[in-house]
């Protein structure tokens, strides 16, 4: 599994809906791998984003 990078720049809300249109593509294609690699970095980029925000708020 692919590690989240802290060099994500996007903004949280553009992460929000990567992780939206990440997950319709495991959805549409449940056996790519691939699809299912970049929903995990994504789920772990923003995880770590929101823990962030959350901390410092």
């Amino acid at each position: 599994m692919t590690t989240p990078t802290t060099e994500d720049t996007r903004p949280t809300d553009d992460l929000k809906m990567a992780l939206v249109e990440s997950l319709m593509a495991v959805i549409g294609a449940p056996d790519d791998d691939e699809a299912a690699e970049k929903a995990a970095t994504i789920i772990h980029t923003l995880d770590e984003r929101l823990t962030a925000e959350a901390t410092s708020a």
